[in-house]
């Protein structure tokens, strides 16, 4: 799982980084700039972020939170700030946490895990709706359901106990049945069909 870290103080970024690590969590990437940040949650590669809200003397984070939920991106809020109207603009794009600082590592535990619990739910049935919906096979409806709760390739294949080849295989036909052609596409090509 790859998590982005958008924040500007340094020292707070790395000891999120070092947290992390120590709860297992060791590819992450940290960022400072809205500009970066704005690009590598675009990117697509990354399955969590956490925000601090302000970034350059304003609300930025909250707009880099709101383009997380376009982008289908589980995310939490990091930040300074509990007042009754940053918290109401925060809850505009539905984070999975606001933490507020200081913090501990059981602090950020916990915010990660119920982020990406949030994150879950709704996607925790989409692969058999696509089984009957779409004509995909068991094993296609069990890859999807993995894959749409941000597990990569490999973690799949270890879940599953295939091989990453046999992984990438029944991705393809996936793709083919359901006419995407990424991971994104697909998620949300499935939130689009959902009915």
């Amino acid at each position: 799982m790859k998590i982005l870290i958008v924040e500007d103080e340094f020292i707070i970024a790395q000891m999120l980084q070092e947290i992390l690590c120590e709860l297992g969590y060791s590819d992450s990437q940290r960022c400072r700039k809205v500009g970066e940040a704005k690009f590598l949650i675009k990117s697509g590669n990354f399955d969590m972020a956490i925000l601090d809200i302000n970034l350059s003397g304003g609300y930025e984070g909250i707009e880099l939170g709101q383009l997380c939920s376009r982008e289908r991106i589980p995310y939490f809020y990091l930040t300074s700030y509990s007042d009754r109207n940053t918290v109401h603009r925060a809850k505009s794009g539905k984070p999975g946490n606001y933490v507020v600082k200081p913090f501990s590592p059981q602090d950020i535990m916990v915010a990660v895990e119920l982020t990406l619990m949030h994150a879950q739910p709704e996607t925790a049935t989409k692969g058999e709706t696509a089984k009957h919906k779409f004509g995909l096979t068991e094993r296609e409806a069990e890859i999807l359901e993995l894959m749409l709760k941000r597990l990569s390739n490999n973690e799949i294949a270890e879940q599953l106990f295939i091989s990453i080849n046999t992984v990438k295989s029944h991705m393809r036909g996936i793709y083919n049945k359901t006419g995407t052609s990424t991971k994104k596409e697909l998620a949300l090509f499935l939130d689009l069909n959902k009915d």
